[in-house]
């Protein structure tokens, strides 16, 4: 099915991009839902997840032998014995053709780039929407994602979580010395399972 850009999408790009809102005109906003639409061609989006006990410590949670330290994720997981990881990207054309457009045009260029990185929250969203919430047990719910980068959660995290999830076989996902994901416009994330 083909992805439709909403409103919020488009803000959400825009604001990636750093366009304050009083100069968000007509034009700006054709060029991003341009983009968009482009960026449809070439995505191949896939995803790796699992289902992992969690073990809690002062200060974080060890899960698959990965011992996990961060005040953000203890909170996160405080009431849950059990976490999904998960690991996203949208491919490695996504990247290619966001370099090719930066070099033809900054503004299309930047456009995709912000565009990409809305894309793979929004193909996360309806993951956990239609896969990852329908094979809860009767009442568990989720807590929201936690992804590697954000509070004190390391990006060295990011490592642990391609590992537990072999996602690199499975999506041809993999981390860099400078612990960046390859493909770029990908996420990788902890969620917690309440019950």
């Amino acid at each position: 099915m083909q992805f439709a850009p909403t409103d919020k999408h488009i803000t959400d790009a825009l604001r990636y991009m750093r366009v304050p809102p009083a100069v968000r005109d007509e034009e700006l906003i054709r060029t991003v839902r341009e983009a968009f639409l482009k960026l449809e061609g070439y995505i191949t989006p896939r995803c790796v997840w699992g289902r992992f006990h969690a073990v809690h410590f002062d200060g974080g949670i060890e899960l698959e032998g990965a011992y996990i330290c961060s005040s953000n994720i203890a909170k996160l997981t405080a009431r849950s014995d059990e976490c999904i990881l998960l690991a996203a990207t949208l491919g490695h054309e996504t990247d290619r053709q966001i370099t090719l457009a930066q070099n033809r045009d900054m503004l299309d260029g930047m456009a995709l780039d912000a565009c990409a990185s809305v894309r793979v929250d929004a193909y996360i969203d309806e993951l956990v929407k239609n896969e990852i919430v329908p094979s809860l047990h009767e009442n568990e719910h989720l807590t929201h994602r936690f992804s590697p980068g954000y509070g004190d959660l390391s990006m060295s995290v990011t490592e642990d979580i391609i590992a537990i999830l072999s996602a690199e076989k499975r999506i041809g996902l993999s981390v860099t010395n400078s612990l960046m994901m390859t493909p770029i416009k990908s996420v990788s994330a902890i969620i917690g399972i309440i019950q």
